[in-house]
């Protein structure tokens, strides 16, 4: 019962440290995108 457990919280933190990873990667885009976003628009005409 005990090894049950133990897996299901290693499973369980393991879940949970991917969609940190997912939800930090996903603003890194979203941050990426603002500064190629603005260097367009600093361009001259």
């Amino acid at each position: 019962m005990e090894i049950i457990i133990t897996l299901g919280l290693i499973v369980g933190v393991i879940f949970v440290v991917r969609l940190f990873g997912a939800w930090m990667l996903r603003i890194d885009e979203v941050i990426k995108n603002q500064k190629d976003n603005l260097s367009e628009l600093k361009k001259p005409i």
